[in-house]
Formats: C-alpha cells, structure tokens, sequence
C-alpha cells in the first residue's frame, strides 16, 4: 500500500511539472536548454496520429482574437495562478507552523473549511497555468493531476482516522474535502465507501471526465480559429495573429505569392501540399514562429498601433498525418510545420520588399509550438 501511495504521489508531482515547468520554462532564458531535452519527448508523440494531437493548443497562445475574452485568457490565467499559489502559501505556512510549534492537527484558519488547501491550492495554481499554455498534453496532465490528488487525500485520510480518531471524523463531518461543506453539502456521494469498487467506480468517473475535457477542448479551439483573421482554401490556410481586415489579410497573401521567387518556392514542394501562411505585422516579434533567429527577453511584442502597410508573410507547410485536410482542417490536423519562404511586404504601394530564407525552426530548436 505504502508503494502505491509513493507511486501516485510521484504520478502526480510529474503530471504538475508537465503543467507549470514548461509555461514557466518557455518565458525564461533556460527555454533552449530545457527543450533540447524536453523538445525530443514531445516529437515522439507526433509518431504517430493517435498521439500527435497531444501537442497542439486548443487555445490562441499568440493569436489575437475577436472575442475580448479569448484575448484576456492569459490575464486571467496569471491572476488565477497567482491566487492558486497564494491558497498554497497560506495552508502550507498553517501546516509547517503547526510542526514546528509541535501541535497536533491543523483544524483552524482556512483548516476549518476544507481539509486540502494545499491541493486546492495547486489545483488552482494549475488551471491558471492552463489558461496561458493551452496544450492538450497539459489539460490531460491536469484532468489526471486533480484525480490523483484526490487518492492521496483519501489516503491521508484513513491515515488520521487510525492516528486521530472520532475526533478527526468529527472534523470531516463538518468539513469538505476540497471545497466548504455547505457549498457541497446537496451532493450526493455516489462511490462506494471502501475496496476494489470504489477505485473501479473513481477509475469510470476519470474516464468520463478526461472523455469530456477534451470534447470540450476541441469544440474551444474550432471556437477560437472561428475568431482570427483567417483566409482557407482547399490547400491553404492564411492566419494573421493580429486582427486584421478581410482587405489587409487578402492583400498581403496575394501580394506575396504573387511573387515570382515564392511561386518557384511553392512549385518545389508540389501542387498538393498543404501550407499554412502566417501574415504578420512587421513590428511584431513571434518566437513561437520560425520567423525570428534570435530570443529577446521579455517574449512576445504584439504593439497594438502596428504600422497597417508592412507585414511579414511566413509560408510553411504543414507536418500532418492526414494526406487530405483543406482549409480550417490543415490547421487542426498539423502537428508541425516546414518553413519554406518569408516575404516583407507593402500593401499601400502593392509591392514586395524582401524575400528571404526563414530560419529551420524557432528559436528554441525543432519542437512543437502553437499553430494560432
């Protein structure tokens, strides 16, 4: 028993650094370390079709939007990171200056509501994080995260009950779990109270619940592509993170390849691959696209005041197991892209003022990052 409570405690500590460390690495100088080890794991998922999914977002990372709330998801993951973590704080300083005063059980303070603060707290800390690094590999880890904590509360439990008693049942029967008993108290308990029913009835639950967690998390990223600026064709599909015009977007596309170089470029890989076209504003700075060689600190800069006539046109195409996406399906179906050209272009004087190689991959090296 002592070896399976070691092992779903570890199962649930990794799955939370699958969770936090790579938001947490992706915004640091450390990222190109952290993925030269990390960044294999991840393209081994693409192998093949039944995993390649894991890697994609189903939320704009980069990708400005029109739908206010879908542009402040990371502000409001930041915020509800921040509280997570501060609930953490708060339950473990209560724990730790129990022990140190040599007290018995922590019942008072937050205690008096809820029996877990601490993995409340990361619970909290982790939905937060979600919301600013939106990969499906990361709400699998979270969806099965919450589960095991769960076990390692009930666990705890039984190890109170034999240490404390009916005074620690008392304080379970006027206590939740993870949340105040009167805002739970109408909800039925539906598990079996003990043995091999109860894992088999919590091992259901998890299946339906992770089954629903990514139902809903396809139909968010089919919501979130409906609100970029986008252009699709059968071959093609033309992204703008930036909100743009139906003009603006059209006529920075058709402006690039147009161009005799890019055309030669196309030609090259063939009538039938399946390209997916970024048009960016010249100011912006994107290292999650191969368009940059160098990483700044501080991320992205999206200016807002963007000068409207200069954009930078990426053409790449698309790494996808299905030979036969068009339009908005290149997009949900591509686990990576190829690089092929990067045009500078001038929509007001219709004209194109560079064309250059774009880099192999991003900054970080060749891993997969966000396609909006």
């Amino acid at each position: 028993m002592e070896k399976r409570k070691t092992f779903v405690a570890v199962a649930a500590w990794g799955f939370y650094l699958v969770i936090v460390l790579e938001f947490l690495y992706m915004i640091s100088p450390f990222a190109l370390y952290f993925y030269s080890a990390y960044g294999p794991a991840l393209n081994l998922l693409h192998r093949s079709p039944s995993t390649s999914w894991l890697t994609a977002f189903f939320l704009p990372h980069f990708s400005q939007t029109n739908s206010w709330l879908l542009n402040e998801l990371h502000e409001v993951g930041e915020i509800v990171g921040l509280l997570g973590l501060l609930f953490f704080g708060i339950g473990a300083a209560q724990i730790y200056w129990a022990k140190f005063r040599r007290q018995q059980a922590v019942t008072g303070g937050i205690y008096a509501y809820i029996r877990h603060p601490q993995y409340l707290g990361l619970a909290i800390l982790g939905f937060g994080t979600m919301l600013i690094w939106p990969r499906f590999l990361v709400l699998v880890s979270y969806v099965s995260m919450l589960f095991l904590y769960i076990l390692l509360a009930r666990w705890e439990e039984e190890r109170c009950l034999e240490k404390y008693g009916e005074s620690y049942h008392s304080y379970q029967t006027r206590t939740g779990m993870f949340l105040p008993r009167r805002l739970i108290h109408w909800i039925p308990d539906l598990l079996p109270k003990t043995g091999g029913q109860r894992l088999t009835a919590m091992l259901a639950i998890y299946a339906v619940a992770m089954g629903v967690a990514i139902g809903v998390a396809f139909e968010l990223r089919n919501y979130s592509l409906s609100k970029i600026s986008s252009l699709y064709s059968e071959n093609a599909a033309v992204l703008s993170p930036a909100v743009l015009t139906e003009n603006e977007l059209s006529s920075a596309y058709e402006l690039a390849a147009a161009n005799p170089v890019v055309q030669q470029k196309l030609r090259s890989v063939g009538p039938s691959a399946k390209l997916i076209v970024y048009v960016i504003p010249s100011e912006w700075y994107l290292p999650d696209l191969p368009v940059e060689v160098l990483y700044k600190l501080g991320g992205h800069r999206t200016p807002q005041n963007f000068d409207r006539r200069y954009y930078k046109v990426l053409f790449t195409e698309a790494r996808t197991h299905f030979h036969e996406p068009t339009g908005k399906d290149i997009v949900k179906w591509a686990y990576g892209r190829s690089p092929l050209v990067l045009v500078r272009v001038n929509i007001a004087a219709a004209s194109v003022t560079a064309v250059d190689i774009p880099p192999a991959h991003v900054v970080w090296g060749d891993i997969p990052t966000p396609m909006f």
